[in-house]
């Protein structure tokens, strides 16, 4: 039972990177290359990527997700309705191949937020003078 808390916890860690921005993703549906399908990244591990999207995908898609030059073969864990909103859905995916760390992937390209520095549930204090 302590190993298990141990792993869910380990898990919980690394989805802990949260994205910095306004932009999207893209998927590709492998069965359709010409679908493309635009997704709003929240959060991220080496494995997996949760998003948020504005149609209704198919659990178990396969799909290219497509990080600026970097392409993956990734598969949909979940995909559903996101706060009770019409149109607006909340998904997991996760790598397909072996290799790949998305997580690193995203750092590299700038989207994740600089927050290391920041305890948990804290706000930034201004820096200089108020005048």
């Amino acid at each position: 039972m302590v190993q298990m808390a141990k792993v869910y916890e380990k898990r919980g860690e690394e989805r802990e990177e949260r994205f910095n921005g306004d932009y999207s993703l893209i998927l590709i549906s492998i069965d359709n290359p010409q679908s493309k399908i635009s997704i709003r990244p929240t959060d991220v591990s080496r494995r997996g990527l949760g998003f948020i999207v504005k149609e209704n995908l198919k659990k178990g898609g396969y799909y290219w997700l497509v990080i600026n030059r970097h392409k993956f073969r990734v598969e949909l864990a979940y995909c559903h309705n996101h706060l009770g909103i019409e149109g607006l859905f909340r998904g997991g995916l996760f790598l397909r191949e072996a290799d790949g760390d998305l997580r690193e992937v995203c750092e590299s390209e700038g989207l994740l937020r600089d927050d290391r520095n920041l305890q948990h549930g804290s706000i930034p204090r201004p820096t200089g003078s108020v005048g």
